[in-house]
């Protein structure tokens, strides 16, 4: 991921997603179980069976098992593991920035909540973004006053270019 988009960084955190690798381990020893007590029969008619259980638990890990958030003087990026789920909000876009706490049930990964949508790895902070140009985004963070201050800093300098 580029580390800025023609402005300086203001903030960058890596936060690797304990619960998503706890996950991980724990499907992985299931899967060694339910491949080790299936029937040989079983087994033969579906050789890919243990590949297929491996395969879904190592993509799941590797497309959300950690997130990086970049904020420079133009952007917000959140990108989770690898690269391929990730969110850009552009400062200019942003009406509000918010500490918030997410709900227990909202979990972890990409999703909507009634509060906006959520990408989050780890923990129940998250700064909230309402956004001028879509419904709002929570960016979830083990340092939500650090991400909140990033944003309104890059948004009180880009205000003076942005009446």
């Amino acid at each position: 991921m580029p580390a800025t988009s023609g402005g300086g960084v203001r903030y960058a955190r890596a936060q690797f997603g304990t619960t998503m690798a706890v996950a991980t381990v724990i499907g992985s020893l299931l899967a060694a179980w339910v491949t080790a007590t299936v029937s040989l029969a079983t087994l033969e008619a579906v050789p890919w069976l243990p590949w297929a259980l491996y395969g879904v638990l190592a993509l799941a890990f590797l497309l959300f098992g950690w997130m990086r958030v970049v904020v420079d003087d133009r952007v917000v990026r959140a990108v989770m593991g690898v690269g391929i789920v990730r969110k850009s909000v552009e400062i200019a876009d942003i009406r509000k920035a918010d500490i918030v706490r997410t709900r227990v049930l909202w979990g972890w990964g990409v999703h909507w909540t009634p509060a906006g949508w959520l990408y989050n790895v780890a923990g129940r902070w998250a700064v909230r973004l309402e956004l001028g140009s879509e419904r709002p985004v929570m960016i979830g963070t083990g340092d939500a006053r650090g991400l909140h201050d990033a944003i309104e800093a890059a948004r009180a300098q880009a205000a003076p270019r942005n009446p």
